[in-house]
């Protein structure tokens, strides 16, 4: 790259950990020299939870974005308090009070209107190409639902925001990498939205993770079953699972399964596969949260660029009182970096 490339941070819902473990992180990994770090969110909050944490909080506020603006050597803010505040009256009828930063530790309409704007500003920004990376604090989903009626979680947002019908949810841990098939949806809805093609689309953009984000030249993939013990109580794999797999295996991709999901896991910690494509958001998170809850990090595959977040929520009941575990968020903004430098 001619340019050094810009890793975004979004602030996340201000009432939650996601201001704490970002300063902690910034505290662990400051800037280097090799990228610009831009965080999006707002002064205001960041301010308070650098007294209230007492974690000294140095920055370069930036008017727009623009490489002109930006320092390599510091942490570069783009304050989004304005635009939140002509979003938030537009829905609430009324002007947000002075003294009002935020309301910390609940669901609400200020909340989640500043932590969906960091996430607007973010998305339009990465998927025009002004930056090239980026990390997202949690959100509280009831609260940007306040503000955005439709919004389901990060990865389908910032899917529509870059105009991608192809991705997926991945979460990367040093154990083993997990991919979903279905995501944010009620479990008596699963068997009737798996599909042959979406399970393929999975195989392939986690072969493509596999091999050119984690450099693992030839990936193994495993493939979950939907029902106990594989094909004994469900038609499912050998009508949707087992003809997508050799569909993947067709295009050279060393593709495992259906196997149950009992003993799928076990075999990716035992480092027999890279990574597991499983049917449902909780088959595949409950293993992988077990093993790397504090360092899991959820990946975006199939976005023009690089996605990272920690596997965890907002934590309303911890926040500010300077409990929250930053490693998760510190493993996301360092596998960021890995990745875009090794292009």
């Amino acid at each position: 790259m001619t340019k050094k490339p810009i890793i975004a941070m979004t602030m996340g819902d201000p009432g939650g950990i996601g201001p704490e473990i970002i300063l902690k992180t910034l505290q662990a990994n400051p800037p280097d020299g090799s990228y610009y770090l831009l965080l999006i969110g707002s002064e205001a909050v960041f301010r308070f939870a650098s007294e209230r944490l007492s974690i000294p909080f140095r920055f370069n506020p930036i008017p727009t974005l623009d490489q002109s603006f930006l320092r390599n050597d510091s942490v570069n803010l783009l304050d989004i308090s304005d635009e939140a505040d002509v979003l938030y009256e537009k829905i609430a009828k009324h002007n947000r009070k002075k003294d009002e930063v935020f309301d910390l530790g609940v669901v609400s309409l200020l909340n989640g209107t500043l932590a969906f704007v960091s996430i607007k500003v973010a998305a339009f920004q990465a998927a025009c190409g002004l930056v090239q990376a980026v990390v997202t604090a949690p959100v509280h989903k009831e609260a940007i639902r306040l503000v955005e009626s439709g919004f389901s979680g990060h990865t389908e947002y910032l899917a529509q925001i870059a105009k991608v019908k192809e991705f997926a949810m991945c979460f990367y841990s040093r154990h083993f990498c997990v991919t979903l098939v279905t995501i944010h949806v009620p479990l008596a809805k699963v068997s009737g939205l798996i599909k042959s093609s979406d399970i393929v689309s999975k195989i392939k953009l986690t072969e493509h993770f596999l091999k050119n984000s984690l450099s693992i030249s030839k990936p193994r993939i495993a493939v979950a079953a939907l029902n106990p013990h594989g094909r004994e109580f469900g038609g499912e794999e050998k009508e949707v699972i087992e003809p997508a797999i050799t569909q993947a295996k067709k295009m050279g991709i060393n593709v495992t399964g259906p196997l149950p999901g009992d003993q799928i896991f076990h075999d990716a910690y035992q480092k027999r596969f890279d990574a597991v494509i499983a049917m449902y958001h909780d088959q595949g998170l409950a293993p992988f949260k077990l093993l790397a809850f504090d360092e899991g990090v959820n990946v975006t595959l199939g976005l023009p660029y690089i996605r990272t977040s920690p596997d965890h929520g907002t934590a309303f009941d911890i926040a500010y009182q300077n409990k929250a575990n930053p490693s998760s968020f510190l493993e996301s903004l360092q596998l960021a970096i890995r990745i875009l430098l090794s292009k």
